[in-house]
């Protein structure tokens, strides 16, 4: 008989139940909640705490976060939605709930958010996504991942950035897509204007 584990989704946060089998490893799932469909390396297993007192989810091995470099604060919460500054130009573009595509100026582009790179062409149509998600008690939460499996390198900060990676931004990371670069940035609706 299978084992039943729990994982939680590296996009929502959901937790799903599924079967422990042979070479798990190597498949996808996909999330019921937000229809993401993951490695199923990307999810964290969920283990219930063996104490009836204390209902604390703990989560025993982070190799396999999808996140890279310092550890995201989902803790804050975030109410405000991210905008884009595309760098040396002074364009910014705001994010919306959902999905935000970003890509190349294009007539049969479908990206949100188009730049245009004039005769370059490295950048795709379509190169991210930026999905927007209101998470209870955490705010706004922006993660990032390709469009597609077959783009040109792509970095945030100096981590590639690969197909199937979900990595939430934070104030100030720096988005380098191929001949552009984009800055994340939280407004401060507090912050003092000079």
């Amino acid at each position: 008989m299978d084992e039943i584990i729990q994982i939680k989704c590296p996009f929502d946060g959901a937790v799903l139940s599924v079967k422990n089998q042979l070479g798990i490893e190597s498949k996808h799932v996909t999330c019921p909640i937000c229809k993401h469909k993951y490695p199923f390396t990307q999810f964290k297993r969920v283990i219930q705490s063996l104490s009836n007192d204390d209902p604390d989810t703990e989560y025993p091995d982070d190799e396999h976060t999808s996140y890279r470099g310092e550890e995201t604060e989902l803790d804050q919460v975030n109410f405000t939605l991210g905008k884009l500054k595309l760098l040396g130009t002074g364009i910014s573009y705001q994010l919306k709930p959902g999905r935000n595509v970003i890509g190349r100026k294009g007539t049969k582009s479908i990206a949100n958010f188009q730049i245009d790179i004039a005769e370059k062409r490295t950048m795709s149509r379509e190169h991210v996504v930026i999905d927007v998600k209101k998470v209870p008690l955490k705010g706004f939460v922006h993660y990032i991942s390709l469009f597609k499996e077959r783009v040109n390198k792509t970095y945030i900060g100096n981590n590639l950035l690969l197909y199937g990676d979900c990595i939430v931004l934070n104030h100030g990371d720096i988005i380098k897509l191929p001949d552009a670069s984009l800055q994340f940035e939280i407004p401060d609706d507090e912050a003092t204007e000079i």
